[in-house]
């Protein structure tokens, strides 16, 4: 049977027989026949209609999922450049890191070595100035006892008297 409609069915007329079958139940029959095939055919276009909604939805999930692998894959990249770079970046900071360290120790080293001449020029310096001090001071207790001397030698003689015979002998002469 090719492509029947279900006018096709009823339209069909049958041959009388001598015995032949009954026309209403036949009728009947082919009637009952031509609904039901034509809610299979409603029926099958309704499933053509879901079937062609399907495949483009289904056409659709594939480009979003194409869409979304490339999203991924894309992701994936970037994370991979990402962790590769901060790789870079962190391997680059503490290389940094090592080379400002070493320059402070070298720097702390070298201002070690300055305090350390500074002090060494300080404790010479002072010893310098110890030996002016006690040449100062044996230079002082000379004046001193130079003073003390002189002090006892004036004591000794009176100075008033000296002045007076002096005057004295002024106006006698």
């Amino acid at each position: 049977m090719s492509d029947l409609t279900p006018l096709d069915i009823l339209g069909v007329d049958f041959p009388r027989g001598i015995r032949g079958y009954d026309t209403e139940a036949v009728r009947s029959f082919l009637q009952q026949l031509a609904s039901s095939m034509e809610d299979l055919l409603r029926e099958r276009g309704v499933l053509r209609q879901d079937l062609h909604r399907l495949e483009q939805e289904l056409s659709s999930f594939r480009k979003r999922e194409n869409a979304l692998q490339e999203a991924l894959v894309a992701a994936q990249k970037t994370a991979e450049s990402t962790l590769d770079n901060a790789k870079t970046e962190a391997q680059r900071i503490i290389q940094d890191g090592h080379s400002l360290a070493d320059r402070l120790v070298d720097q702390a080293c070298d201002r070690a070595k300055n305090i350390e001449t500074t002090i060494s020029q300080l404790r010479s310096r002072r010893r310098e100035v110890r030996g002016e001090l006690m040449r100062l001071t044996e230079l002082l207790q000379g004046f001193i006892r130079d003073d003390q001397q002189l002090e006892q030698e004036e004591r000794s003689t009176p100075q008033i008297t000296t002045l007076m015979g002096r005057r004295d002998g002024k106006r006698q002469a």
